[in-house]
């Protein structure tokens, strides 16, 4: 036994002992000051259980309240398919507006007036390709319409729901300071610039440190809450517009005044129960020292052997000497109980302990297996410049059943695969390679895309006992003319990028995966890259990446995590996916295999001329 470990035992017996004699102490201070002390604990505690009970549902009340407020309006200002040409023209022309603050007779006339010189425009339904289209004074009066219903909106809803503010605020790029385009307000409030006004459009305010903070969370994600004191904060996210500045919805709650009822009334009911409470806590507490605080006295002595020593014979032999037919004997005896089965887990432990590392160290060799048969290193051809091309695959389990392969079938023309096999863990792992090394050697022979795929279906199918099948996306890329054609047997869509635009998924129709049945035939679809072009190919287990409240991260995200990460080389913009993917799922498991592969087309001399 080291010195470490002698030391270790002492800290437990010392703790062991300590314990034993707090616990008495304590225990005999107890029932001499209780009878006195009773009522007023009881009463203290009771009084702040239920007004922090009370505190908490109120601010739950008004946060469930204020958040669903919040969501309503925001819903309900991206309902205009042209709402970021509203918000910001209603920004720009604060000053030039006829607005009256509700939806007057005269903001249904200018409906009417709008809808007749305009037949075709439904004045919810216009996009911002329409409006830039009319004259100044016909944009002028369609803001003005949508801004009075926005305010009739609004006024509505601070009414029936009471929030002492509600507004749309364009803030700063930096979140200090607000401009308020839209308030609500209730019918004897005034409209003005003073703090306790409605504020009329264009009225600015510098924002607190709390509600900067809370602005920016909402940015993130979406929407956010914050309780401050009596007041309860809401902000949600709209859209960022004029280069920068971020529209909000802000929502605010006063709950000072429904907090004060319910303590009064608070405070009157624990007058009642103070007195009765003290004399039955009392009496219990008594009661309980004498008939069960002394046998599992004696009883917790015993575990304390047993954890300091480990050796369950003579604290078993002791264990037994109590003879108590209630419940504290059957508990002597399941502590009894409890203490041979540990001794029979510890054992089951080492040995289970010792099998699990054998495994892990095979589940460990059989990746690094796995990852060498991958290519993995990057410039993967260093003397070729007609492109760039970087992938990455990250497994569920220790070994997974996703791949992607890229080779040269003769001088000018690269092969790109990557594919995903059902299944996880080994049996996936020895069917992806065996579908790899089928791919590639029918590659390399010559055959194209939609050939390769049949030849390997009927090979996989006559072997494929064991049930699996493979998703696979093939293509050759000519370097000399940037021309290619794919195949793809079930697999996701290719994501393409052409020069100095967006990320976009190229959707069309796809065959069945390999191995699924013999006899299938594969399409091939034809595409041309153009210098500074991106390809980008993935399996399921991006878009379907899960984080803990079971929301899928989807192609939409992925498609703007790729946008916003564009000016990334390829060895900067996979892992940058990965990391948005990773803050998407957070703490939950990763259930699928992550394989991604970039190819950018450079093109060569030869493609220029």
């Amino acid at each position: 036994m080291d010195r470490a470990e002698i030391k270790y035992l002492k800290k437990i017996e010392k703790k062991r002992f300590k314990s034993l004699d707090r616990t008495k102490i304590s225990l005999a201070g107890e029932v001499l000051i209780f009878s006195l002390l009773a009522a007023m604990i009881t009463a203290l505690a009771s009084y702040f259980v239920l007004k922090n009970h009370v505190d908490e549902r109120v601010g739950e009340q008004r946060m469930g309240l204020a958040d669903r407020l919040t969501q309503d309006i925001v819903t309900t200002i991206r309902g205009y398919p042209a709402y970021e040409w509203l918000l910001g023209y209603w920004f720009i022309h604060s000053d030039g507006m006829d607005v009256h603050y509700s939806q007057s007779e005269e903001t249904d006339k200018k409906a009417r007036d709008f809808s007749r010189r305009h037949p075709g425009l439904v004045i919810d339904d216009v996009r911002t390709d329409e409006i830039v289209e009319l004259s100044m004074e016909d944009q002028k009066e369609y803001a003005e319409i949508v801004y009075d219903r926005m305010i009739a909106l609004l006024n509505q809803l601070k009414v029936i729901y009471e929030p002492s503010y509600l507004s749309i605020l364009l803030m700063d790029q930096t979140y200090d300071k607000g401009t308020f385009l839209v308030s609500g307000a209730s019918p004897d409030q005034k409209r003005g610039s003073d703090y306790s006004d409605a504020y009329v459009i264009g009225v600015t305010a510098e924002s607190t440190p709390e509600q900067k903070s809370s602005m920016m969370v909402a940015v993130t994600g979406g929407r956010s809450m914050e309780e401050s004191g009596d007041y309860i904060d809401s902000f949600g996210y709209v859209q960022d517009i004029l280069g920068g500045m971020h529209v909000m919805v802000g929502v605010t709650y006063d709950i000072s005044e429904v907090r004060g009822d319910a303590q009064t009334q608070i405070k009157s009911m624990i007058m009642i129960f103070t007195l009765l409470q003290g004399i039955l806590a009392f009496a219990l507490f008594i009661l309980v020292y004498c008939i069960a605080v002394r046998p599992i006295g004696e009883i917790q002595r015993n575990v304390w052997d047993y954890r300091g020593n480990k050796d369950s014979g003579p604290v078993l032999k002791k264990l037994s000497r109590i003879k108590l037919k209630n419940e504290l004997g059957a508990l002597s005896a399941d502590v009894s109980d409890l203490i041979v089965s540990i001794d029979e887990y510890v054992t089951e432990i080492r040995d289970i302990t010792a099998e699990k590392e054998k495994i892990e160290a095979e589940l460990s060799v059989a990746k690094k297996i796995q990852a060498d048969m991958l290519p993995g290193r990057f410039p993967a051809f260093p003397d070729r410049n007609e492109f760039d091309l970087y992938a990455t695959m990250d497994p569920a389990k220790e070994v997974g059943g996703d791949f992607y392969d890229f080779f040269f079938v003769d001088e000018d023309r690269i092969c790109l695969v990557i594919a995903d096999v059902s299944g996880k863990g080994i049996p996936a792992s020895l069917f992806m390679v065996n579908s790899m090394n089928r791919i590639r050697n029918q590659a390399i022979r010559g055959k194209s895309p939609s050939r390769v795929l049949e030849t390997v279906n009927e090979e996989l199918c006559r072997e494929n006992e064991s049930g699996y099948f493979v998703t696979v996306w093939i293509a050759y890329v000519d370097l000399v003319t940037g021309k290619g054609v794919a195949a793809n047997a079930g697999h996701e869509h290719p994501v393409i990028r052409r020069k100095g635009g967006v990320y976009e998924s190229v959707v069309y129709r796809h065959a069945p995966a390999v191995a699924i049945m013999e006899g299938m035939s594969y399409e091939e679809h034809e595409f041309e890259l153009h210098p500074g072009d991106r390809l980008f190919v993935y399996t399921d287990g991006v878009p379907e990446a899960t984080n803990a409240s079971e929301e899928l991260f989807g192609e939409e995200r992925m498609l703007q995590s790729l946008n916003s990460n564009g000016k990334d080389s390829l060895r900067e913009l996979l892992p940058d996916l990965k990391k948005d993917i990773d803050a998407f799922v957070g703490d939950a498991v990763q259930f699928d295999d992550i394989t991604m592969l970039g190819f950018e087309y450079l093109g060569t001399d030869r493609s220029e001329k």
